[in-house]
């Protein structure tokens, strides 16, 4: 192949081997001046890459996994002092008359080193060393890197572990305490101790961006670190695609009495290689994985029938299966919901790395566009107070957040995908035709890959709860929801605690109310409920248009309304009167009662007359006598024996 007779350099053209992603690549195509369509060999898969991204094949790690010993990059010549560099430029006005001429001879040599003072020695040495490397050779004892002294590969191995443990730590220790723990080491196992500066110089050759990390500065790090700017080339529709949430810049209405609600936020999914907006989901929610899973699920399915629901003409064409999400690291991309979705459809999600804005940059700058098309609305409130000044956004305010929703469609169908992209330098919708089906300088994607089941695809992304079946139906979202297979499952204990009752996995659609499902334990499979009682909606019904974010905002507020028509000083009053009736009450209760145990409750003898009376009657002295006449006058009853 052509690289390997190339170990200077390597060819980059259709059939030459290249490294990428350390493994050796095989150029199948040129696209630009700057990218190439490249294939591993091993995998068959194609990539497209940048050519800063491609190394020469002899620069690949060899089958034991050691790098090739790397040739020495000359230094620049900025990387040295001004006296050095005058210097340079000295000795090169001596040796310039040399270097043009034609054919030197030694005699010219000689006469040139008679009027610079050295000998024709010094001379070629400069011509020599110029040849080689530029100005910088005629700089004396700086060619090339500096060298590091060998030293014993233990001493290298203590050195580097101290430094590994000492040095790119938090409690960052300066390169005395390295070298001190480095001398106590080398003394144990009697080995030559370094010199401090020895360490100064390891430590000066590690990565800048490292240390810092290690050390505590992660934002140094970040600072130093390089960033291309530019997100990484996609190779196809929809692969990779961004998302992210914003709180809209205006003031939506209630739908029934066209009062201020709020600002609402909306979710927007843009494709990175053809700046299509693949979907987006609004809603008066803070970001959640709900609204990250609705957005998907609307990307992914045509939307023929959506724009004709909000009346919107036009075509949008983007949907198929989403390959990669980038995302950034926020929690609600990070909800187990999301990932269960993703993970069950197959598609890639990758959290973006922080403080990376090149990997979102293509949706923070579409989400500006949203925003600047809001503030031309009524109700907007503009970017910050400052632009806002003295005007009302609430008082202002107009659009439901249906009609809003109908606005944003409208505006990316009809007016964002068919203007033309400062950057693809043509309409968006036009770039997205073009890389599914070609053209003369790209080569066809094709058609994404279909949904073969969207009901599915929608379950797998709706937010889920539980709920017991009373006899009712389902409750949820202070709506209850009815089928007739719900009978057998009316108040069902649970298998394993069967004095409780059982819990059922259910599923619902944030923006539709009148919908629900259940899931079926038995048939294992989503049963879809209707709201009970059940009406059908008519044409321009506004309840139909009515979501649960609306509906419960709508309870709520009906219910603080509510609270507002009290009469709270007759309810304070109340209570008051209330307490002392009661404290009235208890005390005349306790009065009477006292009273009442004085009367009927005989006087408490004492015990020593009780015990008195107990004793049997005693006889007066003189009858002492006779033993019987203790019992005179006693009522004896006859002995009747059996």
């Amino acid at each position: 192949m052509a690289n390997d007779f190339n170990p200077a350099g390597f060819v980059v053209c259709p059939g030459a081997p290249v490294g990428f992603n350390k493994r050796i690549h095989i150029v199948r195509r040129v696209l630009a001046s700057d990218r190439v369509i490249v294939e591993d060999p091993a995998s068959g898969q194609s990539e497209v890459a940048f050519l800063y991204q491609l190394t020469s094949v002899s620069k690949l790690p060899t089958a034991e996994g050691t790098p090739e010993t790397p040739v020495l990059a000359r230094p620049e010549l900025l990387s040295f002092t001004d006296h050095d560099i005058a210097q340079a430029e000295e000795r090169f006005e001596v040796i310039a008359p040399l270097i043009t001429m034609h054919r030197r001879r030694r005699s010219d040599v000689e006469a040139r080193a008679k009027e610079a003072g050295v000998s024709a020695v010094t001379l070629y040495t400069w011509i020599k060393n110029y040849n080689g490397s530029g100005l910088v050779g005629l700089i004396d004892s700086k060619r090339g890197a500096p060298s590091i002294p060998k030293l014993n590969d233990r001493v290298e191995q203590i050195i580097s572990d101290t430094i590994d443990k000492i040095y790119l730590s938090s409690q960052q220790l300066g390169p005395i305490e390295v070298h001190h723990h480095v001398k106590e080491r080398c003394e144990l196992e009697k080995l030559p101790v370094p010199h401090i500066n020895t360490v100064r110089n390891r430590i000066a050759a590690l990565p800048q961006n490292l240390a810092s990390r290690r050390r505590g500065h992660p934002d140094l790090a970040d600072k130093n670190f390089p960033t291309p700017g530019e997100f990484p080339t996609p190779f196809a529709p929809l692969g990779p695609v961004q998302i992210d949430h914003v709180r809209l810049d205006i003031t939506i209405v209630f739908s029934d009495t066209r009062q201020p609600w709020g600002r609402p936020w909306l979710t927007l999914i843009i494709d990175v290689m053809t700046r299509v907006i693949v979907g987006f989901y609004l809603s008066m929610r803070a970001p959640s994985s709900v609204a990250a899973g609705m957005a998907l699920v609307m990307g992914m399915l045509p939307k023929n029938d959506y724009l004709a629901s909000l009346g919107v003409p036009g075509n949008w064409p983007v949907h198929g299966k989403i390959l990669k999400i980038i995302c950034d690291n926020a929690k609600e991309f990070r909800g187990n919901a999301l990932k269960f979705g993703c993970k069950e459809n197959l598609i890639d999600m990758d959290l973006r790395p922080v403080k990376t804005p090149r990997y979102g940059a293509h949706i923070e700058r579409m989400i500006g566009n949203v925003n600047a098309m809001l503030r031309k609305k009524p109700g907007t409130t503009f970017s910050n107070p400052s632009q806002r000044g003295t005007y009302n956004s609430r008082k202002k305010s107009a659009y439901t957040l249906h009609e809003l929703e109908i606005e944003v469609a409208d505006w990316i169908v009809n007016h964002y995908h068919v203007s033309k992209h400062s950057f693809l330098k043509m309409p968006p919708i036009t770039a997205w035709e073009r890389a599914v089906f070609g053209s003369d300088q790209q080569i066809a994607a094709g058609l994404p890959i279909q949904i073969s089941d969207p009901e599915k695809l929608k379950l797998d992304f709706l937010p889920m709860d539980t709920r017991v079946v009373s006899p009712t139906g389902v409750r949820m979202n202070k709506a209850d929801y009815y089928h007739e297979a719900l009978n057998r499952w009316i108040n069902a204990p649970d298998p394993e605690h069967p004095s409780e009752k059982r819990q059922f996995v259910c599923k619902y659609h944030p923006s539709r109310k009148r919908e629900l499902w259940f899931l079926d334990p038995d048939l294992k499979q989503y049963i879809k409920l209707d709201r009970y009682p059940f009406y059908a909606p008519v044409e321009g019904d506004e309840d139909s248009f009515v979501g649960v974010d609306e509906y419960m905002a709508t309870e709520a507020r009906d219910h603080k309304d509510g609270e507002r028509l009290e009469d709270n000083e007759a309810k304070a009053s109340y209570r008051q009167r209330s307490s002392d009736r009661e404290a009235k009450a208890v005390a005349e209760t306790k009065r009477v009662r006292r009273r009442g145990n004085e009367v009927t409750r005989p006087r408490s003898e004492d015990r020593s007359v009780i015990e008195e009376k107990m004793q049997p009657e005693r006889i007066q002295e003189e009858f002492s006598s006779n033993p019987f006449l203790a019992f005179a006058g006693k009522k004896i009853t006859p002995f009747e024996g059996v």
